[in-house]
């Protein structure tokens, strides 16, 4: 880093002028965030998800409120060539691919005796190999250009394991597991060549979930975290463009936990 110490210099690595992001899994409070956070520091934002309309007027909202330049696709993450045809749309609409956000995700739950392949292949198909896929063909944009930043969001799901009385996701937390090794792995390859690869693993977030479930449910999320409260989507918001900006320019193969101190249980 040669920037020098003058004022304003932290302002200026914060910046992201000039850079294109792609957030995967762009709808929804968490997403929503994240984009506004990119393109509140300069960047151009695409959105895409299978819902393209939620991902269309959430890229409207953006570009109006920040005058940021957008764009939104439709996207099946678990499609290998819907993932590598929306990569490289982004990359031909916009002539450059500096940050991907890796946020699509899915879950299933009950007894492991009792998950049929089909729900461990979907879990699996979304949270890890979409997950490399995208990374993969964003990768070979951003190795050309001698620059990128990939940013994996993982769960705390994936740094612990739960007994049935508290959950009972093993797809999901394997997946997520796997991910943030996946990004320890990807960061080894790519680091001389100018692409940093790191994760963010959230704990309980105020998000779509939390949202939809009864009021006791979440009072005995909340109960479990030593901050006691959950987490708010600007606070997941914030660590990604830290990641995304120059601020992280000596920053890879790590895995951000964010999480109101529920790991330290």
């Amino acid at each position: 880093m040669t920037d020098s110490l003058s004022p304003g210099f932290l302002t200026r690595l914060g910046r992201l002028d000039g850079r294109v992001a792609l957030i995967l899994g762009g709808h929804g409070e968490l997403a929503r965030a994240m984009a506004a956070a990119l393109a509140d520091r300069g960047a151009q934002v695409a959105l895409a998800a299978r819902k393209l309309a939620q991902c269309q007027a959430l890229a409207a909202e953006i570009a109006e409120t920040f005058g940021a330049r957008t764009l939104a696709l439709a996207c099946d993450i678990a499609d290998e060539d819907q993932v590598a045809a929306t990569v490289a749309q982004v990359a031909a609409q916009f002539g450059r691919l500096d940050i991907l956000v890796n946020n699509a995700g899915t879950s299933w739950s009950g007894p492991p005796e009792d998950i049929p392949l089909s729900g461990w292949s979907k879990v699996i198909n979304v949270n890890l190999t979409g997950a490399f896929v995208a990374a993969r063909e964003a990768g070979r944009i951003m190795l050309a250009q001698g620059s990128g930043s990939i940013i994996n969001i993982a769960s705390t799901g994936g740094l612990a394991s739960f007994t049935p009385d508290r959950a009972q996701i093993v797809p999901y937390t394997t997946s997520k597991a796997a991910l943030i090794h996946l990004t320890r792995d990807l960061a080894a390859q790519w680091a001389a060549r100018g692409v940093r690869v790191n994760a963010i693993a959230p704990g309980q977030m105020v998000s779509g979930m939390t949202l939809t479930v009864p009021d006791d449910t979440v009072a005995a999320m909340r109960a479990d975290v030593p901050m006691h409260r959950l987490g708010e989507p600007l606070e997941l918001a914030a660590a990604v463009a830290f990641l995304a900006s120059d601020g992280a320019s000596y920053v890879t193969g790590q895995t951000l936990v964010i999480d109101g101190g529920l790991t330290l249980r």
